[in-house]
Parts: C-alpha cells; structure tokens; sequence
C-alpha cells in the first residue's frame, strides 16, 4: 500500500502539499484549488476551496492504480469533516486501526481526530473513488456564527464546541438524495470566476444543511432510515432518465418500470424525498432549465416548449408565472437573470 502523510500549517495547504508528494503541480485561481493525478500512479482530478467562514468544500474523482493510504493531520486548527462516497467505496482511521470504517457509495462518514491524531482515507486500487468533503474549521467557523453555539440543539453543540480537538467522532450514515441532486450540481456547476466561488460556497452550505438536519435525526432516533437501498437506487434511475431526457420524461408508469417499482412507491419516494409528486418534480425541471434558456435568449418561448416536450404554449405561460411571477415573453423582452 502506498501512503502519504500530510502536516498542514492551514486550511489552503492540502492540494499544494498533496500535489507536492505526488511529484506533479496544481493549479490555483480566486482561492479554488485543484490537482490531476499523475498517469504513472493513476488518474482523475481533485479540487477544493476554503471559504471565510471556515467552511472547506472538495471533491474527488479519481483512481489509483495501487491502494492509497492518505494521512491527515492539521497542527494549528481543529477540524470537522462530512465525506460523502458518491460512487465506489473508501475506508477511513483516526489514529486507532481498530475504528476502521468502510464508507460505500451514498454513505457518509463524520469524522474528528483528537489533538495531534491523524484521520487516514484509505483508496482501493484500481477503482474510481468519487468523493466529496466539507472540511470545517470548528474555531473559524464559531467566530462566523451571529449567535452563541451554546444555543444550538446539544447534538450539534457537542461536534462544533471541540475547538480544542479532545473528542473523537468516527460515525457513519446514509446521506439523503438531495445531498445528490446538489452535489450533482457543483460538479456540473459551468460557472467561472468570482459567480463560480459564490456559487460554491452556497452549496457547500446547503449540503451542511442538509447534513445537519439528517443528523439530528438519526441522533434523536436511530433506525429511522425511510428509503431502503434498493428504492433509492430506483428514485436515482428515474431521476436521471427526467434529468437526462426532460423532453421525454415519460409517465409515471414508465418511470416506475425504469425504477423497478410500482407507481405508489415511486411516488411515495418523491414525497419523502423532495416533498413533490413525480409530475411535480418534472414540471419543476422543465421551468427552470425554461427560464435559463430564456434568460440567455438563445430560443424564444415557442422553441422552450418544444424542447421541453411541452404540447401547449398557453399551458407552458400559466405554470411560469405561477412559479417565477412574470410571463416567458418578460423574461426575453428584459434579458432577466436566470443566476
């Protein structure tokens, strides 16, 4: 197994210092980072970016070619981090081998070493590894708050209060499909410049949002998992045919056979999931990839209707201002901001 053990003075020296081991260089721009990984050991990219209010986001997609044991140890902050597998699977220490956890794809592993421990993620060989992580610095982060911590609910007051890193946290979860949805989207995410790292550092609050309320639940009450794997697998199928085919989305019906369930399950899966039916949630995709198509003025309202799949323009106008307040025909006449 080949490892690599990094001590970072700061936030910002994982990807320089990690790159440095590698023997290969990073890039760097508006205080977002990111690396390739050398073809001679394997390949993929990873990228991160710290915010100021302590909040670090990185993803990974990458693959090794032998196992990769990485060694992370902060000397001067104390950090928290929330690391999703989005796909393949990876297992992780903190300083004590007999903590090891397997973390699989949609799971999510919380994890604090104490003072002048190490937290080690292990990589599999030969295995696309696609990870994301919010690394938060527990004293930067306290300082951002308008409030006292001691305020907050005592599940979240016990993991952010340890600036001084006395207690170890190591615990493992499944993460909900909207944490998906947005870290589907920060990947895909087209933007560059200071839009980019604004829109970054609000998804990498509403991922921790999100993180949160699922742990406050499953602290309060262990087991109350409402999805099981296999329906989850299902929702993510019918999700990406709606995603992927927006114009063609198909009934409910033929979402249900892509899913492998019935049409009850299916939409009891949207309700659990998103709060919306499955009509709802199509409609919902079609406006807004609408009002982004408009917004650009690269197609006029006549051609977002087709190319939503849409059979009536008059229909396609009554649901737009019901959701956005204007017409379609507002938006292209004044150029309106989708962003």
């Amino acid at each position: 197994m080949v490892k690599y053990h990094l001590e970072l003075n700061d936030v910002d020296d994982f990807i320089p210092e990690f790159s440095k081991k590698l023997g290969t260089g990073y890039y760097q721009k508006l205080g977002e980072y990111s690396m390739e990984i050398p073809g001679e050991i394997g390949a993929g990219k990873v990228h991160g970016i710290n915010f100021p209010n302590g909040i670090g986001l990185y993803t990974y997609q990458i693959k090794f070619r032998e196992k990769t044991a990485i060694s992370l140890r902060h000397l001067n902050i104390s950090t928290l981090r929330f690391l999703y597998c989005i796909n393949g699977e990876f297992s992780s220490y903190t300083e004590r081998k007999e903590n090891l956890q397997e973390v699989r794809d949609h799971q999510y592993l919380i994890a604090a070493a104490k003072k002048d421990n190490n937290q080690t993620i292990i990589l599999p060989e030969n295995k696309e590894i696609g990870l994301c992580y919010l690394e938060i610095d527990r004293k930067k982060f306290q300082n951002y708050l308008s409030f006292n911590l001691n305020e907050v609910d005592p599940v979240f007051y016990k993991i952010f209060s340890d600036i001084e890193s006395k207690n170890e946290i190591h615990r493992t979860g499944k993460f909900s499909l909207k944490v998906s949805d947005i870290i589907r989207e920060i990947g895909n995410c087209k933007l560059s410049g200071f839009p980019r790292v604004a829109f970054l550092g609000a998804k990498a609050l509403e991922v921790l949002s999100y993180m949160l309320t699922r742990f406050q639940k499953e602290s309060k009450n262990p087991g109350s998992e409402t999805l099981r794997d296999t329906d989850r697998k299902g929702l993510e199928k019918a999700i990406e045919q709606i995603n992927l085919n927006i114009a063609k989305a198909g009934t409910v019906q033929e979402l249900s056979e892509i899913a492998g369930m019935n049409s009850n399950k299916l939409q009891e899966g949207f309700q659990a999931v998103y709060g919306k039916t499955v009509n709802e949630y199509i409609r919902d995709i079609r406006l807004t990839k609408a009002l982004d198509l408009l917004s650009s003025g690269r197609k006029n309202v006549s051609e977002v209707v087709y190319e939503l799949g849409l059979s009536s323009r008059s229909y396609f106008s009554k649901i737009f201002k019901e959701k956005y307040g204007v017409s379609p025909r507002h938006i292209m006449k004044h150029k309106v901001s989708a962003h």
